[in-house]
């Protein structure tokens, strides 16, 4: 369960920036979140198959109220675009277009770097000295070390 909340920690982060900027048009905080996560999905960066966050979850990183987030949840599942499996859980509808090994790899890189980025904080490294850690072995793979 762990994990898969750190695949997600930069989808909510991608969510809360976009619920900020989205225009201000759309009447209601449930309208624009429902609006933020299909164009998550329709722009394949959420790839087929994949398990939304908990509601409650999302509720909590956005500071929005659980139902907000479970009536978002029930529309996109009425609209076909995620599943509701036997468990309860939302699952995103695999297409031709959203499945992609790109998009898979992706959430697994992102919760790497979360990962290597809370180990560095939780031993004293700064963002620059992370960053030029992370060039480093960058430009030691690049030459085939």
């Amino acid at each position: 369960m762990e994990r898969e909340n750190e695949n997600w920690a930069t989808r909510t982060g991608r969510w809360r920036r976009a619920l900020r900027h989205i225009a201000h048009s759309r009447p209601s905080v449930t309208e624009k979140l429902y609006h933020v996560i299909r164009d998550d999905i329709d722009a394949g960066h959420m790839p087929g198959g994949a398990l939304l966050p908990a509601a409650a979850a999302v509720a909590s990183e956005l500071a929005l109220d659980a139902q907000t987030v479970a009536t978002v949840y029930s529309r996109l599942a009425a609209d076909g675009i995620v599943l509701v499996e036997g468990s309860g859980r939302l699952r995103i509808r695999a297409t031709t277009q959203s499945s992609s090994v790109g998009d898979e790899t992706q959430i697994r890189f992102e919760a790497a770097l979360i990962k290597a980025v809370r180990e560095a904080a939780s031993r004293g490294l700064s963002s620059a000295e992370a960053t030029g850690m992370f060039r480093a072995a960058r430009a030691r793979l690049d030459k085939g070390d």
